[in-house]
């Protein structure tokens, strides 16, 4: 019997509810942050220099700027957008395909199932960010002046990469219950694959495909994390001068897997340039983390 949580439910409403707010507020920042750049120098009543960028969240709260002078906190949340709706995004196109392929392994795949599942288990040996960044490394320049296109072949490359093994998840829970007696009886009284699955497998599995696609949006995430570590943004890069023998490479859309890269060699001198990001990417996985509690509570079997 499954008992529906109150509490659960209300996990699920609450953390949905902050993720779309901070997406709303990234297609409008300027409601709460002004985007100016702060002033090249900051003077003190004497007009002696006191500091220049990039500013501490003490000389510029509440997130101080990065080494330009934009303020984190409008690249924070210009860049939300860009980061959830990505991994949003990608995520909704490997269930798709995963949930086609996981069919055809379930129901059709029978003799050659073992040969599936180590294949993708050896294809795997390799971690997907290397993978990532191996087959895009080489791309940086080709796209370094459009963004979109960049952005939509490392959508596809993650696509790519994150679907068989998840084809894979979805099946054997397919499998799994095409192991009860009652779906047996029914296959022997020659009701169809699409009515059993219909039916009853998804009613069974749905809540299981939910907590999946919280996880694969935290796993994602987390993979986001390390390839703006090795220089792979969403959106590609923008390269400024900061002299005639110096520059540095910043996200074009701010996203925070971007934000962290392009200034973690900056840790030790300016640590609150990492720190903003990094914390943003730990609020946004708590959330989510709240959200798929909320949806194993309200789904627990007794």
């Amino acid at each position: 019997m499954r008992v529906w949580s109150s509490k659960g439910n209300l996990k699920i409403i609450g953390g949905i509810s902050f993720v779309v707010l901070l997406v709303f507020f990234s297609f409008f920042p300027d409601l709460i942050v002004s985007h100016e750049k702060a002033p090249t120098l900051m003077l003190d009543d004497s007009g002696n220099v006191i500091a220049k960028p990039p500013y501490s969240p003490m000389e510029l709260p509440p997130f101080g700027t990065n080494n330009i002078g934009e303020p984190l906190l409008y690249n924070l949340l210009a860049g939300a957008k860009y980061t959830i709706l990505f991994v949003t995004i990608v995520c909704l196109f490997r269930f798709i395909i995963s949930s086609a392929l996981a069919l055809i392994y379930a129901f059709y795949i029978h003799r050659f199932r073992n040969l599936v599942q180590r294949a993708v288990e050896i294809a795997y040996i390799i971690p997907p960010v290397i993978i990532v960044f191996f087959l895009l490394a080489p791309m940086l320049f080709v796209f370094q002046e459009n963004s979109l296109q960049f952005m939509l072949l490392l959508a596809f490359v993650l696509i790519g990469i994150g679907t068989p093994p998840l084809a894979l998840l979805i099946g054997d829970e397919i499998k799994g219950e095409l192991q009860m007696d009652y779906i047996k009886i029914a296959r022997l009284q020659g009701v169809s694959n699409f009515y059993i699955f219909k039916k009853h497998i998804w009613r069974i599995i749905k809540p299981r495909i939910g907590i999946f696609f919280i996880q694969n949006n935290i796993q994602l995430l987390l993979l986001l994390i390390h390839l703006g570590v090795l220089g792979i943004f969403i959106g590609g890069s923008r390269q400024i001068n900061m002299t005639e023998e110096t520059s540095v490479l910043l996200s074009i859309t701010n996203e925070w897997g971007g934000l962290i890269g392009s200034s973690y060699k900056e840790f030790l001198h300016h640590p609150w340039i990492v720190l903003a990001p990094l914390l943003s990417f730990m609020l946004l996985i708590l959330l989510l983390k709240i959200i798929l509690s909320g949806i194993e509570e309200s789904t627990k079997i007794k």
